[in-house]
């Protein structure tokens, strides 16, 4: 469970790092700028390329947060997220402050799933009745929208499908949620959608930060990649919101391609907002941080709650 949960959270900041290069942009420019290929391809054009985001960030103060208290403390959580916005990230969401503040009832951003990977795994190695509700009450921080309760809770049934091993392919994580008890006939039929498309569906750039467009072309990428870098690149050309799309992408991604390409995780790069706050709460004030050596602390640590 280990080397899942370390695929996980490494495939989802991988999507970070890659979609940093088309994050914002129009299609239209990605295609100009010429082949997407690796981390950097885009450097001359994207000069912080390859460095992380509130999308990598915030999933792994999450996790820090659960391993200090050794449990989902979702005020903790608040005020730890506060804190980081604190440190001036470069690039934060720009409702996601008011969003911590007063939480959406209106509006399904996909920026609320911004986190959804740390509580998925969570609700993976926990057990006990409120587990597999760690990450509609994580996205409530931010959101009281139904759809985003609903989208969060399709993305933690497939994450957690897949650590528990209760799916190993895409047709059968498929399969798994088409069958689930618990999820709605609209997140059922996006994943039908997906499981049937001719090719990645990706969204345009006016529903780009929208929840539903982006679950779909998440799922419809994983029914047509071969490999990890495939639906990642795939991804990433479609512009708009890529750092996330190509995360929640990732998330799932990492745990059903092998292997996950090293000469993009030697081109991650942890943000000067996370690595001040890590060193804060941390003993690796001294220590060059690196996203591999900190997913190899987070993952055999959070197993010891399995």
């Amino acid at each position: 469970m280990e080397e899942k949960i370390r695929k996980a959270l490494l495939g989802w900041c991988l999507g970070d790092g890659f979609g940093s290069q088309t994050e914002g942009m129009e299609p239209e420019r990605v295609e100009a700028l010429g082949e997407l290929a690796e981390v950097y391809s885009f450097e001359e054009e994207v000069p912080h390329c390859g460095i992380s985001s509130y999308v990598s960030d915030l999933p792994i103060l999450f996790a820090l947060s659960f391993l200090e208290l050794e449990r989902v403390d979702y005020d903790h959580l608040r005020s730890t997220y506060r804190r980081y916005i604190k440190e001036e990230p470069d690039f934060l969401e720009p409702l996601f402050e008011e969003a911590l503040s007063n939480p959406m009832e209106k509006g399904e951003r996909v920026f609320h799933l911004g986190r959804s990977v740390t509580g998925s795994i969570l609700s993976a190695l926990l057990s006990g009745p409120d587990s597999k509700m760690i990450v509609k009450k994580e996205v409530g921080l931010t959101s009281a929208n139904e759809t985003v309760q609903e989208a969060a809770d399709l993305y933690s049934q497939a994450l957690a499908a897949l650590i528990l091993r209760e799916a190993d392919t895409v047709d059968e994580l498929f399969l798994f949620l088409l069958r689930s008890r618990t999820l709605g006939d609209e997140m059922k039929s996006l994943v039908q959608g997906a499981r049937n498309s001719e090719a990645i569906i990706n969204p345009t750039t006016v529903n780009s930060p929208h929840i539903r467009p982006t679950l779909l072309s998440i799922l419809s990428a994983l029914q047509h990649a071969a490999a990890f870098e495939d639906g990642m690149i795939a991804l990433a050309q479609g512009g708009g919101s890529a750092r996330l799309r190509c995360a929640l992408y990732g998330g799932l991604a990492g745990m059903l391609f092998d292997p996950l390409p090293e000469s993009w995780i030697a081109e991650l790069h942890v943000s000067s907002a996370l690595d001040a706050m890590i060193k804060k709460q941390t003993l690796y004030k001294r220590e060059t941080l690196t996203f591999e050596k900190i997913i190899d602390s987070l993952s055999k640590k959070l197993c010891e709650y399995e």
